[in-house]
């Protein structure tokens, strides 16, 4: 037998980990100065915590089905968990429980690998380390722009010169979708095409029997709105008439306040953004950057899902993939810190060796012992 690693986990090796772990360390000093504070959550949930959040997000109408499903099995104590597939549900799930007495609102920011069981596809990573923030008990527009304005400066942070964050609201394909067809599996079809960006599919979707004419048409086009301020008034122009303007004005007003306060990376409104996470209730969003297909970060406000863990406040926040913002910065240029020693020590006398090594270390330089 060769030894080898599943498929989807891999081993990191020294100059990829140094790199790995500055743009760990730049991202998570910027969480800092914006106030939100470290947290570590077990790597492994009760699998029904992971369920309880989910099927409360069923209500919101999102794409619940597109999400990969998570690692499960018995423990010891012949209890079904799951390696948990994001970190947002587990800090709801503290937030509510071992701060249950504490008032909010809470900001924290994390460091976390994920884990999502996928397909037997070549490249599909089953393993992958999430950088991101949750702030909790603050809702409105104020709170998703502090959110947003957070990620811009962590891809900054992380060293992309090149980065574009779309923008949109679940709120108004949510309310089109419930007026468009009572069948919930057109629901979940539909929405399924919208986190693929299939546009075709939409467009088949939306002209099937039973689908309210006036509704599917106004679904195939929001698909095709997006750009910049110009976007908000083209979504108004065709969702008012129907009603299903939800959320479209604090989306505005959140990316007004967002544009006065980036200066670096592209921020645009794209109304086809769709999770594969079934909670987010508002705001969605996701961050890309050229030559990397799929998006470097994404997130939202998740208003209901603390309330499946017993404490109904709003929330919202996002994560990035460290891997991808490394796929970026290649793509970007961008080369790796240099892992080899800053000073090698030999000495034909190993005490003298091992002091003149003590002395350096002790002045900050990375030392490596010579001599055989």
């Amino acid at each position: 037998m060769i030894p080898r690693t599943p498929r989807g986990f891999r081993d990191v090796l020294p100059t990829e980990a140094a790199w790995r772990k500055t743009i760990t360390q730049a991202v998570s000093t910027q969480f800092g100065l914006w106030g939100y504070l470290p947290l570590e959550t077990p790597a492994i949930e009760l699998a029904d915590v992971i369920g309880m959040a989910s099927s409360l997000g069923k209500d919101s109408l999102q794409a619940h089905a597109a999400a990969e499903a998570p690692f499960r099995f018995f423990d010891s104590d012949s209890n079904l968990v799951a390696l948990r597939p994001d970190v947002t549900i587990p800090v709801a799930r503290v937030a509510a429980t071992r701060l249950r007495d504490e008032k909010g609102p809470f900001r924290f920011y994390y460091a976390q690998p994920v884990f999502a069981e996928r397909e037997s596809t070549y490249g599909q990573e089953r393993e992958f380390t999430q950088l991101g923030v949750e702030c909790i008990g603050k809702g409105g527009y104020v709170a998703d722009a502090e959110v947003l304005c957070v990620l811009f400066e962590a891809l900054q942070a992380a060293g992309l010169s090149t980065f574009t964050v779309a923008i949109g609201t679940v709120g108004v394909l949510n309310a089109l979708v419930r007026q468009a067809s009572d069948s919930p599996e057109w629901h979940d079809r539909i929405l399924q095409a919208f986190h693929k960006s299939d546009l075709v599919g939409i467009d088949l979707l939306t002209k099937e029997e039973g689908v309210k004419p006036a509704y599917g048409d106004a679904i195939a086009r929001l698909a095709r709105i997006r750009g910049g301020k110009e976007a908000f008034g083209a979504c108004a122009e065709l969702v008012a008439p129907l009603g299903c303007e939800s959320d479209l004005e604090q989306l505005q007003r959140t990316y007004e306040l967002v544009e006065e306060n980036t200066h670096m990376g592209t921020l645009m409104v794209d109304f086809s953004i769709v999770s594969s996470f079934d909670y987010y209730t508002g705001l969605v969003f996701k961050a890309y950057a050229p030559e990397v297909p799929a998006s470097l970060a994404s997130g939202g406000r998740y208003d209901t899902t603390m309330a499946a863990f017993g404490r109904n406040e709003p929330a919202a926040g996002f994560a990035l993939g460290l891997e991808r913002v490394l796929a970026a910065l290649e793509a970007q240029g961008a080369t790796p810190p240099d892992v080899g020693p800053e000073q090698v020590v030999s000495d034909d006398d190993p005490k003298l060796m091992f002091a003149k090594a003590a002395q350096l270390r002790a002045q900050g330089v990375r030392v490596v012992l010579g001599g055989e």
